[in-house]
């Protein structure tokens, strides 16, 4: 059984049990529901579970907020159920509820789920396999091994990307009438490593512009990020503002010890969505060559870690080769002296 679950099970009273809930809930499952909920659908969740102009992305996370409820209760009254990483089997759970209210708005896209399924069925080139409790797909000679970063991409980049795809690999002729399995060969080849099969479904739908009932209200990350610097207050001088607690932030940031510093970095995430690297760069506080000084890495490895940013828990710990109970326990002390040291 996974530590972060032992106190809950093992609670003496009705009262602490319902505060150990709590906490899983707060601090351990709503991250993650809402990293996927936005990395799946570009549905942006408030902390608080809200979204004023999104009906779907607020009953998204209150149906994967009680089916995780639904599995702790489980849990207390089934003691021989084991969960192992209970992040990672929270992220299932908000996958599965992002599949079914894919599955209820889009039968093109499902059907087209299943034609890809088959494919990769039949095809000797290509293959798909279970690895960590997700379905990844790629050519057959990488079977069994781990997702590429692609899959971690935002809506908005991955659509980028495919557009620069296109161009290269199908400027002379119409993507929408190639064989499927040409186009897929050449997706694989151009990733070159393995993604989520539903990853797969997303850019396939997208270049040959498979469409189905529009999902109402689907954020536009840019008006997220102006809602981030600009709510509340659309004046010049809260920019100024904005940007001088940024400029601080940074400042103390890249002082804290290696592993604060990571923990805080890696998992940061605005009300936007945005990871830090993209919020610090939007801002202008710093430039590439500096991000990756103060961060004491590479641009190549920069460059790495901002397609899997912002990461949950149990990413941070495997980027940093550490348990999560002590990347918790770093983040937790960098926080502690960010606002200190920013009086806040």
């Amino acid at each position: 059984m996974d530590n972060v679950l032992v106190p809950y099970l093992t609670a003496g009273d009705d009262g602490e049990r319902q505060q150990l809930l709590n906490e899983l809930l707060t601090l351990r499952a709503a991250p993650v529901i809402r990293q996927v909920i936005r990395r799946r659908l570009g549905f942006y969740v408030s902390p608080e579970g809200l979204h004023e102009n999104n009906q779907d992305a607020e009953d998204l996370y209150q149906e994967a907020m009680t089916r995780v409820v639904q599995l702790l209760a489980q849990l207390q009254s089934s003691p021989g159920a084991d969960i192992t990483n209970f992040e990672l089997y929270v992220s299932r759970i908000a996958a599965n509820t992002c599949k079914d209210f894919l599955r209820a708005k889009s039968p093109a896209r499902t059907r087209l789920k299943y034609s890809l399924r088959d494919l990769l069925r039949r095809h000797k080139d290509f293959a798909s396999w279970e690895r960590d409790g997700e379905i990844l797909c790629g050519f057959a000679s990488w079977r069994n091994t781990r997702k590429s970063v692609f899959s971690d991409q935002s809506l908005e980049d991955l659509e980028t990307k495919l557009n620069s795809f296109k161009s290269i690999y199908f400027a002379d002729e119409d993507i929408r009438l190639a064989p499927l399995s040409q186009v897929i060969a050449e997706l694989f080849d151009w990733i070159f490593g393995p993604v989520e099969i539903d990853v797969l479904v997303r850019m396939i739908a997208y270049l040959l512009e498979i469409k189905d009932q529009e999902i109402e209200s689907l954020d536009d990350p840019s008006l997220a990020r102006c809602d981030t610097y600009l709510a509340g207050n659309q004046s010049s001088e809260s920019h100024l503002e904005a940007n001088e607690l940024l400029a601080r932030l940074w400042k103390v940031l890249i002082e804290l010890p290696a592993e604060q510093r990571d923990a805080f970095a890696l998992s940061f995430e605005d009300e936007a969505g945005q990871d830090l690297f993209t919020v610090m760069r939007a801002a202008e506080i710093v430039s590439w060559d500096e991000l990756a000084q103060g961060m004491g890495r590479s641009l190549r490895e920069v460059a790495r870690l901002r397609l899997r940013m912002p990461m949950g828990g149990a990413s941070v710990a495997d980027e940093l080769r550490a348990t999560r109970e002590n990347v918790y326990k770093w983040r937790f002390r960098a926080i502690r002296r960010l606002k200190t040291a920013l009086g806040r």
